[in-house]
């Protein structure tokens, strides 16, 4: 005898019931909730890519079926443009511990930031992100991988290559700040399931400091976790997403830097970070 899904759950609610618009980001963000709590996933690789219908629906019934909402701690990434007025970008690289005080050192200015990309986070990660890359348009310079491929930091920047630059942001903690320099236009912010992405465009072409002309940018940020995979190149955009959505992150054995003070600031610029 066959049985089927509608049979088993047609006397779960009554018909005239609301159950309102189906909202995909927090459908997957509560699927992925259960699943950690029942352990189903948490040694699998995070692959970005967009979930199934079957897979959708399962977390559709789970919100039908009435499972219980809890709050979830998320990491956070936002972004702003200096205003026009801001006379300098700056902040404290690292801060050191001196006698048990904590004193700022190494103030860094960015006078041609064009975006800033700011992180709080609930907790700092224990273990670092790595990744591995199931496609590149071209064979790495740089960048050493296991046996299964998995790794910190891919490159490739050689003459008659097809340049990009692919690697993980370890020191993520609450308070940090990105900065990327040049003319920034972001071209696209998107979720997927626990992934916030971000692609962005910069021009350097009126900077006295250049390396390029113009770069692209994908920023792959895990809200659950708070890992950060950057993809940057001279590459159009096409293609630094076709990367992006043939590879795998997941937690490393490497435990995360130890820093001993409050905010700090880098660079993501391409030859620059």
């Amino acid at each position: 005898m066959k049985t089927r899904i509608t049979d088993l759950v047609q006397d779960c609610y009554p018909e005239d019931i609301d159950i309102g618009e189906f909202n995909e980001e927090i459908t997957l963000r509560i699927l992925d909730s259960v699943q950690n709590r029942l352990g189903t996933n948490n040694s699998r690789p995070r692959r970005i890519r967009k979930l199934s219908r079957a897979l959708l629906l399962a977390a559709a019934l789970v919100l039908v079926l009435g499972t219980a909402a809890f709050a979830i701690a998320e990491y956070t990434l936002s972004l702003r443009k200096p205003a026009e007025d801001e006379e300098l970008v700056s902040g404290f690289r690292y801060e050191e511990v001196v006698d048990g005080e904590v004193r700022n050192s190494e103030i860094l200015a960015y006078p041609d930031a064009g975006m800033v990309f700011s992180f709080s986070c609930p907790e700092e990660q224990r273990f670092t992100p790595e990744f591995r890359c199931f496609w590149v348009p071209q064979e790495a310079t740089e960048g050493i991988t296991d046996e299964q491929g998995w790794t910190k930091r891919l490159f490739c920047g050689s003459e008659n290559e097809i340049p990009y630059s692919i690697t993980t942001i370890d020191y993520i903690r609450d308070g940090f700040q990105l900065i990327l320099n040049g003319d920034v236009e972001i071209i696209k912010e998107e979720y997927l399931g626990d992934w916030q992405i971000l692609e962005a465009t910069s021009d350097y072409s009126s900077l006295a400091y250049q390396t390029y002309d113009r770069a692209n940018y994908i920023l792959l940020f895990d809200k659950t976790t708070g890992y950060l995979i950057l993809i940057s190149g001279e590459s159009d955009m096409e293609t630094l997403e076709h990367i992006a959505y043939e590879m795998e992150i997941r937690e490393s054995s490497i435990p995360r830097p130890e820093y001993s003070g409050g905010p700090a600031i880098g660079l993501i610029d391409l030859a620059r970070g």
